[in-house]
């Protein structure tokens, strides 16, 4: 017997606006600076995104953290979409940097990519 998830009311129902930034992963080391090349391509997608802060009894972060998994990622993007490690994702103004991808699509229409901020800054 084969089960299958749906999570198409899910993605609708927790939905946020988020830039996906590929192929930010190319560029070249100019004076010491790394400079990403100009053919990035930008798309705006509006699926889940938990960022790490907004954890509570009843959060995806929560449930994860219990699993021992979350502790290195500062927010979780769940997404039907395909994307590779490395690419970089905005969320209100924020860069964030996929480390790790787990693929549900086995069983389910989703993604979930595990991410790093960009600011050195944050805390996390």
């Amino acid at each position: 017997m084969s089960f299958y998830i749906d999570m198409t009311s899910v993605l609708d129902t927790f939905k946020t606006e988020i830039k996906v930034i590929s192929n930010s992963s190319s560029g070249d080391w100019i004076d010491g600076q790394w400079v990403e090349n100009e053919e990035q391509s930008e798309q705006v997608l509006f699926e889940p995104f938990v960022p790490n802060d907004r954890d509570n009894f009843y959060s995806l972060v929560s449930m994860l953290r219990d699993t021992g998994h979350i502790s290195q990622y500062n927010a979780i993007w769940i997404s039907a979409h395909d994307y590779p490690i490395q690419t970089i994702v905005e969320h209100k103004n924020k860069r964030y940097r996929v480390v790790n991808i787990q693929d549900l699509t086995d069983y389910s229409n989703v993604t979930l990519y595990y991410l790093q901020s960009e600011d050195s800054n944050d805390g996390n």
